[in-house]
């Protein structure tokens, strides 16, 4: 049974007539997933936050409509940041035995789920829309041609679009020391 302060119900990833889906799970293996459509987008974010919550450079994550996703095997456990963009809460998803960040859910956005890219049994599968919060990128991130680049998110607090940015050769986001 799923712990009370999950947000996920832990049900049995249902069997679906479509052929779009994608299984993933952590590295121990006691958590599985399906994603039972093409996510919404697929982000990297470079936010503090993120950068924290991986110990690395960014967070890339695919979003999906949070019934879109099925879990099975072991519950997750779940952490709670409160969000310094929006003040809203955000929920780190994690297999209580492997600590594998599984998925990111919302308080601003209950009705999606992102989905850890790295946590796919085929990542490459998803490809990358945009790179968010660039401005809080690490020394020696490269930001590549062609994809939508965003400083901060892809949405105001009121959720207007923001203008992304497209290079035309790849750029570093930060010089060092900058």
């Amino acid at each position: 049974m799923a712990p009370t302060n999950s947000v996920f119900a832990f049900r049995q990833a249902k069997e679906i007539s479509m052929t779009t889906f994608r299984d993933g799970g952590c590295l121990c293996g006691s958590v599985r997933f399906r994603a039972e459509s093409e996510p919404l987008r697929t982000l990297i974010c470079h936010c503090k936050f993120c950068q924290r919550v991986t110990g690395s450079t960014s967070y890339a994550e695919s979003m999906y409509a949070l019934d879109a996703v099925g879990f099975s095997g072991e519950p997750m456990e779940r952490y709670s940041h409160l969000s310094e963009g929006s003040s809203k809460q955000v929920h780190v998803n994690f297999c209580r035995r492997c600590g594998t960040t599984i998925a990111l859910t919302f308080e601003r956005w209950p009705h999606l789920c992102g989905i850890s890219r790295g946590t796919f049994d085929e990542p490459n599968s998803v490809s990358i829309d945009s790179h968010i919060w660039t401005s809080s990128a690490q020394t020696g991130v490269v930001l590549p041609a062609a994809t939508d680049c965003f400083q901060f998110a892809r949405a105001d607090l009121a959720g207007a679009p923001e203008t992304p940015v497209r290079f035309d050769t790849p750029q570093l986001a930060r010089a060092r020391n900058a």
